[in-house]
């Protein structure tokens, strides 16, 4: 059997509206019944107590939190380090990022045959990036080597700085 009624899948906001408030309405009421139990209930097992052990219960009460309260007082402020937390002092990490661009000081000098290679892969990216074909797998270098541009542009500029100084 064919059904051939839509249903419309595009809610009015005011329908949305009134299911949300109807749902929120729903858990008050369920809220206020779980409060009502549980007060029904408590009222239940406490109904044979009188007054004078309700004044007891609370005497007893306020004695023991006013003791836990003055014992937390007392052993924070007193010379007890034993459980305290220590801080430990802020140390500058060894392998901090530097926030300033500087110059990368390299004691190491690149070989013309090195640096040729270096011009013969920019070259090949340079094509890759302008084919179409090549366009692939240039994403593909790009995307599993993030920044490797940017370093065979800071290997030339060292390059062409030692010829400088």
């Amino acid at each position: 059997m064919k059904f051939t009624i839509k249903k419309n899948s595009k809610n009015s906001p005011a329908e949305a509206d009134s299911f949300r408030s109807s749902l929120l309405q729903r858990f008050d009421e369920a809220n206020l019944r779980l409060q009502y139990k549980c007060a029904n209930w408590l009222e239940r097992k406490t109904a044979h107590l009188s007054r004078k052990s309700w004044i007891i219960i609370l005497f007893y009460f306020t004695v023991f939190t006013g003791g836990c309260s003055i014992y937390l007082i007392v052993n924070s402020l007193s010379g007890n380090t034993t459980k305290s937390i220590t801080v430990a002092p802020i140390t500058k990490p060894t392998n901090v990022v530097p926030f300033k661009e500087k110059s990368i000081q390299l004691n190491v000098a690149i070989s013309k045959t090195e640096f040729e290679k270096i011009v013969r892969f920019r070259r090949y990216m340079d094509s890759l990036g302008r084919s179409p074909t090549g366009k692939k797998l240039y994403d593909s270098i790009l995307h599993y080597r993030p920044g490797i541009l940017d370093s065979i542009t800071i290997v030339e500029q060292y390059y062409h700085s030692q010829f400088k100084n």
